[in-house]
């Protein structure tokens, strides 16, 4: 192969109250990207879309690993390839986050969750299209294989997940994001098993929750995995088991107490 140089012009900068990207939660946090005054056209009717993309260079990665170990996975599949993993080490170290925009004002973009560290170069902006870049049926290795369940990180993956769906992260999201781990971890079950069965409630305060479970299952009418009740209360079944979980309202307000109580204390369990 021929080597080719390409030339890559920032058009702006990230500024972020994160500057140490080992403190960076997850799903990032709210920050501003600054474009440069050359770029600015570029910027006409951004606000007409409700999100973008945002392609960042992270400059300090390791460009020469192709491949890494990755505890969190079983022991036959801790070493991956960097293409498919979101790992800040690859080649060329682009990185690609979608968010959504809040504001703008002049050459000031304000997003609401951005996991790019504080002076990061922006070297692209495109707009999120529903109808492209969302493919609901889209499955991962986080999907197929049964990995980490019972951390905090995995349930906040969980609660990124159900939150894009169902449009906010509020308390039901949170809820369904435990119930989910909570199967995983007593039938070592994954959310999308093609063999998982979940039943949602028509009433009108377990809407949200129908969401959030919808969004982390996958089930669907066309999959035979989706059903509806009309009782206060969701279900799950899968090879001749079933659990169902009645939530106890009101719910805590405070999503750290959602995160870390009991969920006998959220939820009565029926077996």
């Amino acid at each position: 192969m021929v080597a080719t140089t390409f030339e890559i012009v920032p058009i702006g900068i990230v500024h972020s109250p994160i500057a140490d990207r080992r403190m960076m939660p997850p799903d990032g946090v709210e920050a501003e990207i600054e474009i440069f005054p050359e770029f600015a056209d570029g910027l006409l009717r951004i606000e007409e879309n409700t999100h973008i993309w945002v392609l960042g260079w992270f400059g300090d990665a390791d460009r020469t690993r192709l491949q890494l170990v990755r505890p969190e996975y079983e022991p036959a599949r801790r070493r991956r390839g960097v293409f498919g993993l979101r790992s800040v080490a690859r080649p060329n170290p682009i990185a690609l986050t979608a968010t959504e925009l809040l504001a703008v004002a002049g050459r000031r973009l304000r997003v609401a969750r951005l996991d790019f560290v504080d002076g990061t170069p922006v070297i692209d902006l495109k707009r999120y299209s529903p109808s492209w870049d969302c493919i609901f049926s889209a499955r991962s290795s986080r999907d197929r294989y049964l990995v980490d369940l019972a951390s905090a990180e995995r349930l906040a993956e969980y609660e990124i997940e159900a939150a894009h769906f169902h449009g906010e992260r509020c308390e039901w999201v949170v809820l369904g994001a435990r119930l989910v781990q909570h199967l995983g971890l007593v039938w070592g079950v994954r959310p999308k098993d093609d063999q998982l069965v979940v039943t949602v409630s028509l009433a009108p305060e377990l809407r949200h929750l129908a969401d959030a479970l919808q969004a982390l299952s996958g089930a669907t009418f066309g999959n035979g995995r989706l059903q509806l009740t009309h009782e206060r209360g969701v279900r799950f079944e899968y090879q001749g088991k079933w659990l169902a979980f009645v939530p106890r309202l009101p719910l805590p307000d405070e999503p750290a107490e959602l995160r870390t109580a009991p969920l006998e204390r959220l939820v009565d369990i029926l077996a």
